[in-house]
């Protein structure tokens, strides 16, 4: 498969648009995450220039707005379009309800109100998945060793995963885990080969200690659009991290409180190391011998475009 990692669009560094990567073959586009109603509206461009696709996945990594905000608009132009067979991978969370519930031992606290508060925690992601059954779509549970097309979800394990929701949900601990919001932790990591045999990982804002045998992946996204911490962490994980190159789709604006790359493009940590960065315009990936609009290869072979200047907590879908 390729894949195209938008970014800004018309020179915002203000609004924070998100993460929205894409995988895609001949008739086969998945979209990890969609952030904003500019990524679903590329989407929808990217749609009708490859008209052979006829299958639309999308992979939700977690809950937060950045990184979910375009997806219902677009699953409605997949539904107006009707030309898709369209699946949504998301985390199901009542799935666990039961396993998240021991883990909290609230004996006071009951199943249908783990699940109305989970439901309340996880609010996007609830939207979405009654969007898609709204539909006719189908809802796959991302877990792990599910396969999107040929691509394959990695993470996070489910101990990882109802730690997570147990944390999440239970008001009287802190609402972080190593520095970032509870609901990040658990992001969905899916594995990705690309036409070169390149491996990828796919992360979204996963937790550095989450991420596993990271050694086998070729090219890392960074987590949390290219954070310092997250991305020293994972620098320190790597028994050689000047051998891989790093994806940061870092969409989140300039202000000193977008959590982004900013800080790590002018750290020591980035010298010698490989970094791609959605800041700098779409990164497409593995190497085109052909490429129009201006597009420049860089030393790596990555050529680089400009960037254009309802309740329902009773069913078990969920």
């Amino acid at each position: 498969m390729k894949l195209k990692a938008l970014s800004h669009y018309e020179s915002d560094l203000d609004t924070r648009f998100g993460d929205c990567i894409l995988l895609y073959d001949n008739t086969n586009l998945i979209v990890y995450d969609c952030g904003h109603s500019k990524h679903k509206d590329a989407v929808v461009e990217f749609l009708k220039k490859n008209a052979t696709i006829t299958a639309v996945s999308i992979v939700i990594s977690h809950n937060d707005s950045d990184h979910t905000d375009g997806i219902i608009p677009l699953l409605d132009y997949l539904h107006e379009a009707n030309e898709f067979a369209v699946t949504v991978y998301s985390s199901l969370y009542l799935k666990s309800a039961r396993k998240v519930l021991a883990v909290l031992d609230d004996e006071r606290r009951t199943l249908k109100a783990t699940k109305k508060r989970i439901l309340e925690k996880f609010d996007n992601i609830k939207a979405i998945v009654e969007k898609a059954q709204e539909y006719g779509f189908s809802v796959a549970d991302a877990r792990v060793g599910t396969m999107v097309v040929d691509n394959e979800i990695v993470g996070p394990t489910e101990d990882e995963f109802v730690e997570v929701v147990a944390q999440a949900i239970d008001d009287n601990v802190v609402d972080t885990i190593e520095g970032e919001t509870v609901m990040n932790a658990a992001s969905v990591q899916l594995k990705c080969v690309l036409n070169d045999g390149t491996t990828v990982l796919l992360c979204g804002d996963a937790s550095p200690s989450f991420l596993h045998n990271i050694d086998g992946y070729g090219i890392i996204q960074l987590p949390h659009h290219g954070q310092l911490s997250d991305a020293e962490a994972v620098f320190d994980n790597l028994s050689n991290a000047g051998s891989k190159m790093f994806l940061v789709s870092d969409n989140t604006g300039s202000g000193e409180k977008s959590g982004g790359s900013e800080k790590l493009l002018k750290s020591a940590s980035s010298k010698g190391k490989r970094i791609k960065n959605t800041k700098d315009g779409t990164v497409e990936l593995p190497e085109e011998s052909q490429y129009n609009g201006g597009s420049s290869i860089t030393k790596s072979g990555i050529y680089i475009t400009p960037s254009q200047k309802t309740g329902g907590y009773g069913c078990d879908i969920l």
